[in-house]
């Protein structure tokens, strides 16, 4: 696989496991897919991109991987179904989800300044989209014997900022979720985990949604630097793997120590 992303697991950590990845049109959720799919998984890209994902699937097949590229409206249950459902046709099972789709915020400000259609269009996507992938994803793994989702979720949920308030109710949902997940389905050795992300900056937020904030991520964490996709893709993976097997309702930081405290200079 391509040696970009050779740093997220090593070849064989994920050998025997069909993971769907959902977002994988871009950023965290394209990174992931490569990088599963270097580490040995089958992996099925999910994105309304469908033109985007396809490619990507094609190019992991190319460099001697297993991956499937489809339309995936996260919002729409129709679609999640279908998705699942052509997905196991494929690879023959199910074992692990990366519910990674997401959407930044279009307006910024207090409760009182944001749309109602900002509103829905955030929780639609993070709330009614984990759901609807987890709800079809789970009678599968009841029929392994096991499985492993992984929730793409953020700080924000932990530390809220004034004016992202669509965000950090959403993500702090996916908190709850996880956890609900995690107590009804452990016993039929299916994991459910949360990865509370910080300041992410992909390769698409370079040129967009953080374009001239340079000293404010910077500053945003003790480690002095934001997340990279492969940062949270190793993790991710991780998670999708037998090496986190008791591993089960955590909420765990990859945030550069944000939740932790503030950086302050002696």
């Amino acid at each position: 696989m391509l040696d970009e992303y050779a740093s997220i697991a090593p070849p064989g950590y994920l050998t025997g496991k069909v993971v769907i990845v959902t977002g994988a049109s871009q950023g965290i959720g394209r990174v992931a897919a490569y990088g599963f799919a270097r580490a040995g998984a089958k992996v099925a890209l999910g994105a309304r991109r469908a033109e985007a994902v396809a490619a990507t699937a094609a190019e992991i097949n190319e460099a001697g991987g297993e991956a499937l590229g489809l339309a995936l409206d996260v919002t729409q249950e129709e679609s999640v179904a279908a998705f699942v459902e052509q997905t196991v046709a494929r690879f023959g099972k199910l074992d692990g989800l990366f519910n990674n789709a997401g959407r930044d915020p279009s307006e910024h400000g207090g409760l009182a300044d944001i749309s109602l259609k900002e509103w829905k269009a955030v929780h639609d996507v993070k709330i009614d989209g984990t759901f609807l992938c987890s709800k079809h994803a789970i009678p599968h793994m009841q029929k392994n014997g096991w499985g492993s989702i992984v929730n793409n979720g953020s700080c924000v949920s932990e530390r809220a900022p004034s004016r992202v308030p669509a965000p950090s109710s959403s993500q702090s949902a996916i908190t709850g979720m996880t956890r609900s997940m995690a107590a009804a389905y452990g016993h039929a050795n299916i994991r459910t985990n949360m990865l509370a992300t910080g300041l992410i900056l992909t390769a698409e937020r370079v040129q967009g949604y953080y374009q001239g904030q340079e000293e404010r991520m910077r500053n945003f964490a003790p480690m002095r630097r934001p997340g990279s996709s492969a940062d949270i893709a190793q993790v991710a993976a991780w998670l999708l793997s037998d090496y986190a097997a008791y591993v089960n309702g955590a909420i765990i930081p990859v945030d550069g120590g944000y939740i932790a405290g503030n950086y302050q200079p002696g």
